[in-house]
């Protein structure tokens, strides 16, 4: 989280909720947000939608009906809080839901009800209700909780609509802190989102790639290619972004009339052209493969603006990695202790090699269902009736145990971005082992209330930050209150991991690849670093452990021990705090 100038803005006192809004856009389109903080896979419009893709695959016997109840309750949830889709449906939802979530009725009707409900809420009619909503929010200045609801559904929707998390960042940061435009009230909001009208442009994508593209030019005719070492007609665009062959052994791919929503779209459904042609040659020719520079030149034909894009960021590497000096002190730590056992130390090892294998990947495909594997081949057998349950209940602890100190961190981070001299000042005199400690006394006891009021104050209009810091002294107003945020997290990540495990079975038997895929290995690659980097550090740490087995019991009684405790503390105090909330931390 980062606070961005606001010079050209007018009067930012005056319309504080839209530099909210700015802020938090911002951080729900950078790459390295925690997740907690990142836009939503799904909205309401697309979970109805997931709700009767389900259906149809139940239908054609792809997957089980015993994946759409989880489906249904994700829906239900979000139907009873999103402002979005109660002014869009007109028939009477909360009985709808009931009898949908009811075992007794048949899937055929389920699908009616679910029909007439999508037929209210699909995703262009959810964008244009979803905008009017958060244009009225930013005018009426309404809650910022309410802004925040609905400044996170409708980024969900735009991604989901085709527009890449790219374009949306550099849209959004030039639009509030860099472009000429003035900021001069809450009225900007409307530009803001004119600027996602929906309507699709004609894209010509060039990519340098190897001499065997010679030998295909009628196989990319096919597929509206054109293989050429002379682009005549692309000469002012090739020649603006610095953009020409290097060597003999070089030519251009020009990929053409790709209509997309934006420049980052282009490439991203240019190169998946490049793919089918490169796979469908390996079929024939196994010795030299094509091959092409991950940077190109997109431009679009009716105004004739182009850009040169590089390689995308890989999901994958969408998380903060220790440098190079730490990561290899952390390696020689790892095996001079860890303690597992050969067999379980196989299992570990070829975990964390399809996890490089997913690393390694530029295919969304390979990097789903590599991870999958990774995860489910660390979590030890049951006798439970069903895999996933049993992957549930595995991992949840894990992924639990750490989330509100990982909230905190993230927070001491983002205030030592902010003000590092200002944050040390208000913990100075307060006691604890490590500065989350004290930051966490700081936001929770009383007897630091000044402090953080004077902290409030200094935060000035840095509203998104401001936010964060009182969010997280609510939670922090009682153990039972951290008790009740970690069964919603509860929720939703088993939610999200039998999304994940559905859209791997999907990609395997079908085929497809769903719009969220993405945002789903961000997740799962999230979830089995944590439970990857718990493992090493219960066994070169000094806990006498010797397999998988004995770890994830560990933690599952180590998270029993912790979420008990926490629901025993009504309030925190200088003498507990420490003990209940940072003692099982791992």
């Amino acid at each position: 989280m980062k606070f961005r100038t606001l010079k050209k803005w007018d009067d930012p006192s005056e319309c504080s909720q839209l530099v909210y809004l700015a802020q938090l856009l911002e951080e729900l389109l950078f790459d390295y947000s925690l997740d907690t903080y990142k836009p939503s896979a799904m909205n309401t419009s697309m979970l109805c939608f997931e709700a009767l893709t389900v259906i149809k695959d139940i239908e054609n016997g792809v997957i089980k009906e015993a994946n759409l109840p989880h489906i249904i309750d994700e829906l239900s949830l979000n139907m009873s809080k999103d402002p979005v889709s109660k002014k869009l449906i007109s028939i009477d939802y909360p009985k709808a839901i009931t009898t949908i979530s009811t075992k007794e009725t048949r899937l055929s009707e389920k699908k009616i009800i679910l029909e007439l409900i999508w037929s209210e809420i699909e995703l262009k009619k959810y964008k244009i209700k979803n905008e009017q909503l958060l244009i009225n929010a930013i005018e009426n200045d309404q809650e910022k909780s309410t802004i925040r609801t609905l400044a996170r559904s409708y980024i969900t929707t735009l991604i989901n609509l085709g527009y890449r998390p790219n374009h949306l960042y550099q849209t959004t940061i030039d639009f509030f802190h860099y472009s000429k435009n003035r900021i001069g009230s809450n009225e900007a909001i409307k530009d803001y989102v004119s600027k996602f009208d929906g309507k699709r442009s004609q894209y010509t994508v060039i990519y340098r790639a190897s001499e065997i593209f010679n030998t295909l030019i009628e196989a990319c005719a096919g597929f509206n290619v054109e293989v050429t070492n002379d682009a005549k007609e692309y000469t002012a665009a090739l020649e603006e972004r610095g953009y020409r062959l290097r060597n003999k052994n070089e030519l251009f791919v020009i990929i053409k009339e790709i209509k997309c929503l934006d420049h980052y779209s282009a490439r991203e459904l240019a190169v998946k052209k490049i793919e089918t042609i490169a796979t469908l040659l390996t079929l024939y020719h196994h010795k030299e493969h094509p091959s092409w520079n991950k940077e190109c030149v997109v431009i679009e034909v009716g105004s004739k603006k182009s850009r040169k894009i590089g390689k995308p960021l890989n999901p994958m590497h969408k998380c903060f990695d220790l440098v190079p000096d730490k990561a290899s002190k952390k390696l020689n730590t790892l095996l001079s202790n860890f303690s597992l056992t050969p067999p379980s130390f196989n299992r570990f090892s070829r975990s964390a090699e399809l996890h490089s294998l997913a690393l390694n990947s530029d295919s969304q495909e390979n990097q789903m269902i590599n991870l999958w594997i990774s995860l489910e081949s660390l979590v030890p057998s049951s006798t439970k009736d069903s895999k996933i349950i049993n992957i549930l209940d595995s991992v949840m602890p894990f992924l639990n145990l750490n989330y509100v100190n990982r909230l905190l961190e993230r927070l001491f981070s983002d205030l030592i971005v902010w003000n590092r001299g200002v944050l040390f000042h208000k913990l100075k005199g307060i006691e604890g082992s490590k500065t989350t400690v004290r930051l966490a006394k700081l936001l929770s006891l009383n007897s630091h209330e000044d402090a953080k009021k004077s902290l409030f104050a200094d935060l000035g209009d840095f509203h998104l930050l401001r936010n964060r810091v009182f969010h997280i002294a609510e939670i922090l107003d009682s153990g039972k209150k951290i008790g009740n945020l970690l069964k919603n997290h509860d929720k939703r990540v088993r939610w999200q991991l039998r999304r994940i495990y559905r859209t791997r079975n999907i990609i395997v038997h079908t085929g497809r690849t769903p719009s969220y895929t993405g945002i789903l290995i961000e997740n799962i690659h999230d979830y089995l670093d944590i439970i990857l980097s718990t493992l090493v550090n219960i066994a070169s740490g000094g806990i006498n452990i010797d397999s998988i087995e004995q770890g994830f019991k560990y933690i599952e009684l180590t998270y029993d021990s912790y979420f008990s405790t926490l629901n025993l503390t009504d309030k925190f105090d200088e003498a507990n705090i420490e003990e209940v909330l940072f003692r099982h931390a791992i």
